[in-house]
């Protein structure tokens, strides 16, 4: 059990390793390119199946998604299904503060009579509340309790790229801008080892009640 935040850190150093290898190149991008210049660099490349592929994968950050995936989990251990739904739980509360906060407008109205940007045809655009992006946060909380979960070190090979995808998907679909991604991926990662940290320091989260599963055998 970790007794602190940089041991719990150090246990899964290739996941945080490779996501700040993305972070400063991030950041670089961030301040090289102005967040308008930047949004309207990216906005020009799309496609058909693009266009389709991005609504999809969008709803991994969901917090539908990681909803179902938490009351899923419940059948694996309740243990597992609890940390998911406070990680989105714990995410949410942050992020929604900080919309409302920042309350900084989207594409959609930061463009609105300056310069045209394609939207997708059908799919809903917003106005406000662009920072930060809370698919972002959601994909990368659920990203590290899947990394902290599973067995496997190499785990995070395919974990990061999908939550990095997610991500991407929000600025693709005009939702976002780069910074608003980046953003979100920070405060995901950061608030949810910082929960995972508290809830293993904690006794009653080590309960031998949170072992069991729905329909698991009775001790």
């Amino acid at each position: 059990m970790p007794k602190s935040f940089l041991t719990l850190l150090q246990t899964k150093r290739f996941f945080i390793i490779s996501y700040l290898v993305f972070l400063i190149f991030a950041l670089i991008i961030v301040l090289i390119i102005p967040k308008a210049d930047l949004f309207l660099l990216m906005n020009r490349h799309h496609n058909s199946f693009f266009d389709q592929f991005f609504k999809v994968i969008t709803m991994l950050g969901d917090g539908l998604t990681l909803i179902m995936i938490g009351l899923c989990l419940l059948f694996v251990k309740y243990r597992y299904s609890l940390l998911i739904l406070l990680a989105y739980l714990y995410s949410s509360i942050i992020v929604q503060l900080l919309k409302r906060l920042f309350n900084s407008p989207r594409p959609a109205k930061f463009f609105d009579g300056i310069n045209p940007i394609r939207t997708i045809e059908g799919y809903p655009t917003y106005e406000w509340n662009s920072f930060p992006s809370g698919h972002s946060v959601s994909a990368f909380a659920l990203a590290v309790v899947l990394v902290y979960l599973l067995p496997s070190r190499k785990s995070y090979l395919i974990i990061l790229p999908i939550a990095l995808i997610v991500a991407f998907s929000r600025v693709y679909l005009a939702q976002h801008f780069f910074l608003d991604v980046v953003a979100g991926s920070v405060l995901g990662v950061l608030l949810t080892f910082q929960l995972i940290w508290y809830l293993e320091n904690s006794k009653w989260y080590h309960s031998p009640k949170l072992d069991g599963k729905i329909f698991g055998k009775r001790r």
